[in-house]
């Protein structure tokens, strides 16, 4: 009866397919906002930007991480029974629970955004700050629908709401910039003017939640079944989300910390009480904008490594429901398939960030401070494909139960990073340069420390893994070592941007061709994506 269930309410690579549809076009829409953003702005806007959206992202993820998984672990769990009435429980204690801690984030952030501006040494933050603190209210209170939709395994509505955000955001931010650079707005002003969009575009996503879940309430049958009380609710809720979040959290105060360390290592150096490291001695317009270069390539990174957040997702329903059941076939399958999916998608967009690092960036931004940038895009092209085995790893240990573990490898990474980030950005030849490799070290630790975790759990599953990633892997060195060589001499004959187009767009086509060639994924797969188990 219990794979019955899970069955009925879809697979692992449906809901997978649902969100990675939706998160192209969420990231596309990103792209076409950002880089726009980046041209009207300029890098010292930017390096406001990134500010301001490091510190909202240390609040956001608490809502973005923990608490959707806890709703949507709880209601997977639930739903193995039949009880809908707990389902739905659950959702109403984990919604008042949520507003009530979105609304003191915001308050928060309103109140205190000049000082939290000062104090990662980028004054000019405080505003768009201030503005960003509607959408920290409006993510908590999405956290607890998006995980009730979740975890009833059905992933269109939380897919529809984050392409109204990106619509929103794309339209309503870029021509807030536009209207206020022209008003001869400064940094401050102008990046807050961006932002306005995503804060109107959260606002509405929200709405169009509250109304589907209405709609989808009155097709469920709810029988009366007993429910556990609101205490034993909040206390499971916590349980779940809080390693979850605070892992999260890790690496979203990592980024804040590594804000800090890198505008005033950058500058005057950093002084904490007895503590004094010497800077570098740029002024301040100079730190922001290798402040938003750095901002800069890490967009790009983030835009290959989004594509492995839905499998993340979609894969916390179906296999706690299958660890709940104890259907080991079912386990083994979904644990394969995560890993395989996602490295198919990483392997190729870390190697292309590798080797083509410098069209790409090329295309998307302008010549300033394009040295550090192209150096940067190439080492954030390492630390694609490792962020994908961490993230896969942690969602793993997830959906097991085991929520501590992935805060531990969590904690120690980032730990490291901001070590590392401190050593190498002090170095005047490395200077911004040494941020992204930082993060690649810290990647390493913690896929090792998860793998370590999870070895007990991956009986049965070792091989078919490595054998997939190798067959994933030789196709993308085989694309990456074409692409190279293929813009050598398109770049004589067309020029870097056009050169380089061309060249990600061959090697686009040729990995399509040997991943079907080499295996690594069939036609007959592809088109069963929608067929339910």
């Amino acid at each position: 009866m219990a794979s019955n269930n899970i069955n009925r309410r879809g697979s692992f690579l449906e809901g997978a397919f649902i969100l990675t549809v939706s998160t192209a076009f969420v990231k596309l829409a990103g792209l076409l906002f950002t880089f726009p953003i980046a041209r009207i702005i300029h890098t010292s806007g930017m390096g406001v930007f990134y500010s301001a959206y490091d510190i909202y992202n240390m609040f956001a993820v608490l809502a973005s991480a923990g608490l959707p998984v806890a709703v949507s672990r709880m209601i997977s769990e639930t739903l193995v029974s039949g009880n809908h009435d707990e389902a739905k429980r659950i959702y109403e204690v984990a919604s008042r629970l949520f507003a009530a801690i979105g609304a003191f984030v915001a308050a928060f952030m309103f109140i205190f955004g000049d000082w939290l501006a000062g104090l990662i040494g980028n004054p000019d933050a405080g505003l768009s700050i201030r503005v960003l603190s509607v959408t920290a209210f409006c993510s908590f209170v999405m956290s607890a629908l998006r995980g009730y939709f979740q975890g009833h395994s059905v992933m269109i509505h939380t897919a529809i709401s984050q392409v109204i955000e990106a619509l929103v955001k794309l339209g309503l931010g870029i021509a807030l910039a536009v209207v206020v650079m022209r008003a001869g707005a400064g940094d401050g002003t102008s990046s807050a003017a961006a932002i306005s969009g995503v804060s109107v575009g959260a606002i509405l996503a929200v709405v169009f939640l509250f109304f589907r879940k209405r709609s989808f309430d009155r097709e469920k049958t709810f029988s009366g079944l007993q429910t556990r009380t609101t205490k034993q609710i909040v206390k499971e809720l916590f349980r779940i989300a809080i390693p979850v979040s605070l892992g999260a959290s890790v690496m979203s105060v990592v980024n804040v910390i590594d804000n800090f360390i890198i505008m005033h290592l950058l500058q005057d150096g950093i002084r904490i009480g007895p503590f004094s490291l010497t800077g570098l001695l740029f002024d301040y317009d100079t730190a922001k904008g290798l402040n938003g270069v750095f901002g800069n390539a890490k967009k790009i990174f983030n835009f290959p490594s989004a594509f492995i957040v839905p499998f993340t997702v979609a894969i916390l329903p179906v296999l706690t429901a299958a660890y709940t059941a104890r259907d080991r076939d079912e386990v083994k399958k979904n644990l394969t398939n995560c890993f395989r999916y996602s490295l198919m998608l990483a392997l190729p967009a870390g190697i292309g960030m590798l080797v083509l690092a410098k069209p790409i960036f090329l295309i998307l931004y302008s010549d300033e401070n394009a040295a550090e940038g192209i150096f940067m895009l190439a080492t954030f092209g390492i630390a694609v494909i490792l962020y994908a085995v961490v993230s896969v790893t942690g969602a793993i240990l997830q959906a097991f139960g085991k929520v501590n573990l992935p805060l531990v490898s969590l904690t120690v990474g980032g730990i490291i990073k901001c070590v590392l980030t401190t050593v190498l950005v002090g170095i005047p030849a490395l200077n911004i340069k040494g941020a992204p490799l930082a993060t690649c070290v810290c990647y390493v630790v913690m896929i090792g420390m998860n793998l370590f975790f999870l070895r007990s759990f991956m009986k049965g599953c070792a091989k078919p893994i490595l054998v997939s990633a190798a067959k994933t892997a030789a196709a993308a060195l085989l694309m990456g070592g074409a692409a190279y060589f293929l813009f050598m001499p398109l770049e004589r004959w067309l020029g870097v941007k056009v050169g380089g187009a061309a060249a990600i767009l061959a090697a686009g086509v040729l990995y399509a061709f040997l991943i079907f060639l080499f295996r690594v994924v069939t036609v007959n797969e592809l088109k069963n994506i929608r067929k339910r188990g």
